[in-house]
C-alpha cells in the first residue's frame, strides 16, 4: 500500500512556489507511520483495496481515496475542498463541509446525495443508483450525473456551464439557464419539452 501526502508547514515555508500543488510530497506505506498528521493537507491513498479509512486531519484540504473498497466515508473536516471517492463501494456520504468544491462520487452504489453545500462547483456522480438529486447550489458550474435512475432534474442554477445526463430515465427538461455552455442527454426517454430560449448551444439529446 502507498499513501502520498502532503503537509501545510511546506507550503507555508516554501520560498519560490506559491501553489498547493507544489508541495513536497512524502509516501507512506500505512497510515500509522505518517507523522505530524494533524498538519497534513492533502492525502492521495488511491489504488489500495483499503476497507476503511482513519479519522481525517482537521486541515485536510484534497482527499483522494479512488478505487479502494470503501463502503462509507469517516467524518469529513471543515477544511476539505476536494474530495475523489469514486470506484468504491459507498452506500452513502457523510454531511459534506460547507468549503467543499469539487465532488467526484462516479462508480459507487449511491441512491442518494446529502445536501450539496454552497460552494460546490463541481460534481461528478455518474455509475451510481439515483433516482434524484437534491437541491444544486447557485455555486455550481459542472453537473455530470449521467448513468443513474433520474426520472427528472432539480432547478438548474444560474452559474452551471455544463450539464450531462447521459443514460438515465428523463422525460421532461428543466428550464436551462443562459450560462450553459454544453448540455448532453443521450440515451434518455424521449425529451418531450425543452425549456430555453436559445438553441445556438451545443446540444446533444
Amino acid at each position: 500500500m502507498t499513501i502520498k501526502i502532503k503537509y501545510q508547514n511546506d507550503y507555508k515555508t516554501h520560498q519560490y512556489n506559491s501553489y498547493k500543488n507544489d508541495y513536497k510530497i512524502y509516501q507512506y506505506n500505512s497510515f500509522e507511520e505518517i507523522k505530524n498528521y494533524d498538519n497534513v493537507v492533502y492525502i492521495d491513498c488511491g489504488l489500495n483495496e483499503l476497507t476503511v479509512l482513519p479519522k481525517l486531519p482537521n486541515s485536510l484540504e484534497q482527499l483522494y481515496c479512488f478505487e479502494n473498497k470503501l463502503n462509507v466515508l469517516p467524518e469529513l473536516p471543515n477544511s476539505l475542498e476536494t474530495l475523489y471517492c469514486n470506484n468504491n463501494q459507498l452506500i452513502v456520504l457523510p454531511k459534506l463541509p460547507n468549503s467543499l468544491k469539487n465532488l467526484y462520487c462516479s462508480r459507487n452504489i449511491l441512491n442518494v446525495l446529502p445536501e450539496l453545500p454552497n460552494s460546490l462547483q463541481n460534481l461528478c456522480c455518474e455509475w451510481n443508483q439515483l433516482n434524484v438529486l437534491p437541491e444544486l447550489p447557485n455555486s455550481l458550474k459542472e453537473l455530470y450525473c449521467g448513468w443513474n435512475q433520474l426520472s427528472v432534474l432539480p432547478k438548474l442554477p444560474n452559474s452551471l456551464q455544463t450539464l450531462v445526463c447521459y443514460n438515465n430515465q428523463l422525460s421532461v427538461l428543466p428550464e436551462f439557464p443562459n450560462s450553459l455552455q454544453y448540455i448532453g442527454f443521450r440515451n434518455n426517454q424521449f425529451i418531450n419539452k425543452i425549456k430555453h430560449e436559445y438553441l445556438i448551444k451545443m446540444i446533444y439529446l
